[in-house]
């Protein structure tokens, strides 16, 4: 009977994690979110899972095992694409971009897409851990095991999810741009800036997010809170490589780091590209690109004449990732192009440079390929990426303020003879590279470890049910600082008490 229970268990366990029948959430995902999503999901169907992938973004290609089902008017991208990212401020992002994410989310769990799914049952849930908060009535519905992914690294105000310790004074915050170690004034900001991000999520878009689903009749009245459902997750995978952060920070087992999952070796440049890229010589190529999020056109004037004329004046080739076909006086070694291979071209031996606007899954490429950088960071979390480069030293950072043609040209320059920056991008990638498993290996393990273990929760850490003066002792050290200052008075009080006492007995012997 043993031995039966055994076999039994044993087809279950096989049945679960060979063909498991996966939702992934990700509606309102910009372009490059979209890429290390995708990756998730395509590792997880090359292990023959069925993977069924809402996204307001198009898939560009089709893929055994994956099942688009796009939602449209639910991307983030055209909501940011209405105004250009070198005039966006805070005030923008609060009063024009949040208020419109419930909205969009509710849109999108309520379109006739979703609504052709919603009677399908699923083993397991992704859900993109920003914008898809909307999506909690669903899985709570479904009562599977649901998993919250991040293209970022892991942040404050989001660690709530794996229910992880966030040190302020070691992290600082990927909005600031601030060094490590912090100083007290850094420190206090960081702490502030935290836990307003905190506040945003839990008092602004959760209760709208809520609030709109009870307007659309989506949100039933027996299920917990959106706030409680965040911390409910089996785990939480993040865009990050673990043995390359600096400073190094601890990690509950529920933190899976899924960074330069979307990596791969560079393949052979097409022939069209390939022959421009011969006729550079020995001199190479520099290639230029703003990513997906940021419209090149969008691009003030001043700046593009200063780019021009300091790629005019340099012996390599430029190649440079741009929204038209054509551009007035462009340089004869510039040549445009809308859609470029990425990874071929910073794994190509004759790149000298490749000048990014800094984001995340850009700078991974950069560090896999080991290809050096020239940071201009437009908005978000760029600016934090790019100084983490500067102070690894494996590339520069320009600010837009500070862009002339004497600075950009230097820096190119200084760059591209730089053998000790050539030196660190060759032993980062070694390093990036030297891991015991792929990073799709360690995902697929883990979300299959999930799948074996029914939620797997007892990887969850109980931080998220402690109150936070009792997770960081602070009822404790209070209580310290009060014994010793009482300690500390009563002692002063005794000490001045008896010298009183000594002085009078003298000066009354000596009267």
């Amino acid at each position: 009977m043993r031995w039966w229970s055994v076999v039994a268990v044993a087809v279950m366990v096989a049945q679960v994690v060979e063909g498991a029948r996966i939702l992934m959430l990700a509606p309102l995902s910009v372009p490059s979110h979209n890429i290390f999503f995708m990756s998730i999901a395509e590792v997880l169907a090359a292990r023959n899972h069925s993977v069924t992938y809402v996204t307001g973004n198009k898939v560009s290609k089709p893929t055994t095992n994956i099942r688009e089902v796009f939602v449209p008017n639910a991307n983030v991208y055209d909501i940011f694409s209405k105004r250009s990212l070198f005039n966006i401020t805070w005030r923008s992002l609060t009063t024009e971009i949040l208020p419109l994410i419930p909205i969009s989310c509710v849109d999108a769990l309520t379109s006739k897409e979703m609504r052709s799914i919603q009677d399908e049952e699923f083993d397991l849930v992704f859900m993109s851990f920003s914008g898809a908060d909307c999506f909690y009535p669903y899985i709570n519905k479904l009562q599977v095991p649901y998993i919250h992914m991040s293209p970022n690294v892991l942040v404050g105000s989001y660690s709530d999810m794996a229910s992880n310790p966030y040190f302020l004074s070691l992290m600082p915050n990927i909005l600031l741009g601030l060094k490590f170690p912090l100083t007290f004034f850094g420190r206090m900001v960081n702490i502030f800036v935290d836990m307003l991000s905190l506040a945003i999520n839990l008092y602004y878009i959760c209760p709208r997010m809520e609030e709109e689903c009870r307007k659309r009749h989506v949100l039933p009245d027996n299920m917990p809170s959106f706030a409680e459902m965040r911390t409910n997750g089996s785990l939480l995978i993040i865009n990050s490589v673990k043995t390359m952060e600096r400073p190094t920070v601890p990690y509950v087992p529920a933190v899976i780091h899924a960074g330069g999952i979307h990596c791969r070796p560079a393949r052979p440049l097409p022939q069209e590209l390939e022959d421009w890229v011969a006729g550079a010589g020995e001199a190479g190529f520099i290639f230029f690109s703003l990513g997906s999020l940021v419209k090149p056109t969008s691009l003030p004037e001043k700046h593009q004449t200063t780019l021009l004329q300091v790629f005019a004046s340099l012996e390599q080739r430029v190649l440079w990732k741009w929204n038209e076909d054509t551009m007035d006086n462009l340089p004869a070694n510039v040549r445009l192009s809308k859609w470029l291979p990425q990874q071929d071209i910073l794994g190509d031996p004759r790149l000298r440079l490749f000048i990014t606007h800094g984001g995340l899954l850009s700078t991974l490429e950069a560090t896999y390929h080991g290809a050096p950088l020239l940071g201009l960071p437009v908005v978000i979390d760029q600016q934090h990426n790019m100084q983490r480069v500067l102070e690894e030293g494996w590339g520069r950072v320009l600010k837009w303020d500070n862009l002339t043609y004497h600075n950009l040209r230097q820096n190119i320059l200084e760059i591209i003879h730089d053998t000790s920056i050539r030196e660190t991008v060759v032993r980062r990638s070694a390093m990036m590279r030297d891991q015991p498993m792929t990073p799709g290996q360690w995902l697929s393990y883990w979300v299959e470890y999930v799948l074996r273990h029914r939620g797997a929760y007892h990887l969850r850490c109980p931080a998220h049910k402690m109150p936070w003066y009792q997770l960081y002792n602070v009822d404790v050290w209070l209580l310290v600082v009060v014994v010793v200052a009482l300690v500390s008075f009563l002692t002063f009080k005794l000490v001045f008490t008896v010298c009183t006492y000594l002085c009078s007995a003298r000066k009354h012997k000596q009267d």
